[in-house]
C-alpha cells in the first residue's frame, strides 16, 4: 500500500514548507514527493505531499485493510487525531484533519492534513487497481471523487 499525506502549511516558499514538515516526515518514515504553491486558494499557502510504502495484514476485506492503515497512521500522529472520520472506497481510503490548532502542534504553520491510503498493484486483488500518479499533484486535487 501507499500512504500519501498532504499537509497544507502557511509558508513563504518551498524550502520553508519542507522544513515545517520535516518532523511529520520523520515521524511517519516517509519522503516528500511533491510540493505546490496553493496561494491562489489561500495567500502564503503551500502543500507538501509525503509518501510512505506500508504493508498491512490482509483481512480479505480491502476496505477494512485500507481503513486500518489510516487509523494506525492517525494514532501515530497523536491521540487528538484519532477521532477523524475515515472514508473508504477501494482502492483508496482517506480522511481530512481540518483543525489548524491540532495540525499546528505537529507541523509549524500547519492548517490541515489529507491522509490517503491506496492499494498498490502488489497489494490489490485486481492488477488494474493501484496508487495514483502523484507526480503532478496539488493540495486536495486529484483524489476526490465527483458526486
Amino acid at each position: 500500500m501507499e500512504l500519501l499525506i498532504t499537509v497544507v502549511v502557511a509558508a513563504e516558499d518551498e524550502g520553508t514548507a519542507r522544513e515545517a514538515c520535516a518532523g511529520i516526515t520523520s515521524l511517519l518514515g516517509g519522503r516528500v514527493i511533491h510540493t505546490a504553491d496553493c496561494s491562489d486558494e489561500e495567500p502564503g499557502c503551500r502543500s507538501v505531499t509525503i509518501s510512505r510504502r506500508t504493508t498491512a495484514p490482509g483481512t480479505g476485506n480491502p476496505a477494512a485493510t485500507l481503513a486500518r492503515v489510516l487509523r494506525n497512521t492517525l494514532r501515530t500522529l497523536g491521540s487528538g487525531f484519532t477521532g477523524s472520520r475515515v472514508s473508504c472506497e477501494p482502492p483508496s481510503a482517506w480522511t481530512v484533519v481540518d483543525a489548524p490548532e491540532l495540525v499546528g502542534e505537529l507541523v509549524p504553520g500547519g492548517e490541515r492534513i489529507l491522509l490517503e491510503a491506496w492499494q498498490t498493484a502488489a497489494s490489490s486483488p485486481e492488477a488494474a487497481t493501484g496508487a495514483p500518479d502523484t507526480t503532478d499533484r496539488t493540495a486536495f486535487q486529484g483524489t476526490r471523487r465527483s458526486g
